[in-house]
């Protein structure tokens, strides 16, 4: 498997498990302080951005061309997500949860980008010419 499909895999798994968890219904949680949930948001969403970078980055996107991508999807899943919670007893939707999400994938986004220029092992671009044929 190329990194960049394992990227994409690893992506696809977490969306699965975010909206699992949002599907969950009358949700009850140990966190108890107050914004509990945003920072809920802004973690669930930070990860996925973080790979979504990752992926795109290891597809030859830019850092900067990947990072905005990024935002993009996480205003998009992230709205979806809230609308699809209307439905779900004990859920609501909510606008600062999606603001929430969009600013968490956002952050992600640029962690991954500054991550990977500090871990070149995270991208294939980033190896060395004589490693990179060694795995070929």
């Amino acid at each position: 498997m190329t990194r960049g499909r394992m990227y994409l895999v690893m992506l696809a798994a977490w969306m699965a498990f975010t909206f699992t968890l949002t599907s969950i219904p009358n949700p009850e949680f140990g966190l108890s302080f107050p914004g509990a949930d945003k920072v809920a948001h802004f973690g669930f969403y930070g990860i996925m951005g973080f790979l979504f970078v990752l992926w795109r980055r290891e597809i030859g996107t830019g850092a900067v061309a990947a990072v905005v991508w990024a935002a993009i999807f996480v205003a998009v899943l992230g709205a979806v997500d809230e609308i699809h919670q209307q439905w779900i007893p004990g859920r609501s939707m909510d606008i600062l949860d999606w603001v929430a999400d969009f600013a968490g994938g956002t952050a992600g986004g640029f962690c991954s980008a500054v991550a990977a220029s500090m871990l070149p092992f995270l991208l294939t671009s980033n190896d060395p010419p004589s490693s990179r044929a060694a795995k070929d």
